[in-house]
């Protein structure tokens, strides 16, 4: 009894493994493969949605470039426009200064800077 019942979970645990091994089921929901396959095959390679429709990947590369162009996606903060910031010091430029901190001693490797204008010796703010 104890060696049928030991064959049988041997079968059974093979059984599993060759299911497994085999990959996923087939699907249940009434399509076959065949037509799984045509819809893959006649839907549009790399497409994303959007509200104007679908867009291929040129038009998204090319999206992303004009963004980046714009300074959408650059990272950090972009130099203020020191024209007149000065007070006819001439000539203003925009510089990158560290912040004060009351804190002390820092343990971070952060120290914040702020943008300033800068004429001479002179510093302005934006």
């Amino acid at each position: 009894m104890k060696g049928t019942f030991f064959c049988f979970l041997l079968a059974l645990q093979i059984v599993s493994f060759v299911a497994a091994a085999r990959g996923p089921f087939l699907p249940t929901d009434g399509t076959s493969l065949l037509a799984q396959e045509k819809l893959q095959k006649s839907s549009l390679p790399f497409t994303i949605e959007s509200k104007e429709g679908l867009m291929n990947i040129e038009a998204m590369l090319e999206a992303r470039k004009e963004a980046y162009d714009r300074g959408v996606s650059k990272i950090g903060s972009s130099p203020p426009n020191c024209e007149n910031k000065c007070y006819g010091c001439v000539p203003c430029e925009a510089i990158q200064v560290p912040s004060k901190s009351h804190l002390g001693i820092q343990y971070a490797n952060y120290e914040p800077e702020s943008w300033k204008c800068k004429c001479g010796i002179s510093f302005y703010s934006p």
